[in-house]
């Protein structure tokens, strides 16, 4: 093959937007940063669709879920259930194709008031900047352009989800400065700085389709449900909508792994399958820190980053 040729034909792959993704894709890397196993779900869509277009994807989980209802069915017991909630949460990892699964060891708290909330062995009561080096430390390793966490609120207050939100965002401004946690640069690490920080909310909007569903059944909305809907976000205040339908059924199986978390009253128990798999179809965040520029109607994650 003559160079120019050569050049020509190169050249022309290198254009088309498709080749130019996967191309590029080798460099990009997307890390989530969540308390327990299953709150990876509200991303698990992009997850999986970056992860077959070459990205980098990892989730950190701080906690192995011990705390709470074991579903009626699962081999577990109050002392096996944080192992078996590892194993599902790798289960659901690996459906999505996540390349790089972080396991941290602090224990879940449960929620405010209760006895395992004041375990010292807990996330919600460990020191939150030795939280962030931990983080901190996966970001330098990763190397993420790209990092997602829960909003302040943790979504529905639970405070394992604001304690690593905390965290992440001390992440965000941290792994880019030499002068924090400098044991870490021994020669294998250096600082990293991401350039978005993602929060992933559930939009108001996106509880409309269950609401009409349960009135067309005659079944009035659980007190849970209606709480839950007012604590998401308007629509207006969404920045960035993620298509992934071509990965609603896979978002579908790995939300299966944790069956555990699966109990008869769970919202998914009580959603048709049909009606579910339509609301997954698209991702809902809203960008909270940004180094490039962006700021709203993205379709992309990796928008604004060269």
């Amino acid at each position: 093959m003559g160079l120019s040729i050569f050049f020509a034909y190169n050249q022309s792959l290198f254009f088309n937007p498709q080749f130019k993704r996967s191309f590029v894709s080798a460099q990009l890397s997307l890390m989530a940063v969540y308390a327990h196993p299953d709150d990876e779900q509200g991303i698990s869509g992009s997850m999986a669709k970056y992860a077959r277009q070459g990205v980098n994807t990892t989730i950190l989980c701080a906690t192995r879920g011990e705390v709470g209802e074991i579903a009626p069915g699962v081999d577990a017991t109050p002392e096996t259930l944080g192992q078996v909630r590892e194993g599902e949460m790798r289960c659901a990892a690996a459906k999505i194709g996540v390349r790089h699964l972080y396991m941290l060891d602090y224990r879940d708290s449960g929620m405010v008031g209760t006895p395992e909330n004041d375990d010292m062995r807990n996330l919600h009561q460990a020191n939150l900047m030795e939280v962030a080096a931990q983080v901190v430390r996966v970001v330098r390793e990763q190397k993420p352009q790209v990092m997602v966490t829960f909003d302040p609120w943790g979504g529905y207050g639970h405070p394992d989800h604001i304690q690593i939100h905390k965290a992440a965002i001390m992440a965000f401004w941290m792994a880019g400065d030499a002068r924090y946690f400098t044991e870490q640069l021994d020669g294998q690490l250096a600082p990293w700085t991401p350039l978005k920080l993602y929060y992933n909310v559930w939009s108001r909007s996106r509880f409309s389709a269950y609401l009409e569903h349960l009135k067309s059944e005659g079944k009035e909305p659980p007190e849970w449900l209606s709480n839950f809907g007012t604590r998401a976000l308007p629509d207006d205040v969404i920045t960035t909508r993620i298509d992934v339908a071509n990965f609603a059924r896979l978002k579908l199986e790995s939300l299966q792994c944790h069956a555990s978390q699966l109990g008869p009253n769970t919202l998914f128990r009580q959603i048709p399958e049909t009606l579910w798999l339509d609301m997954v179809k698209q991702e809902t965040l809203m960008l909270a820190e940004s180094r490039t520029g962006r700021a709203a109607d993205e379709t992309d994650l990796f928008e604004g980053i060269e």
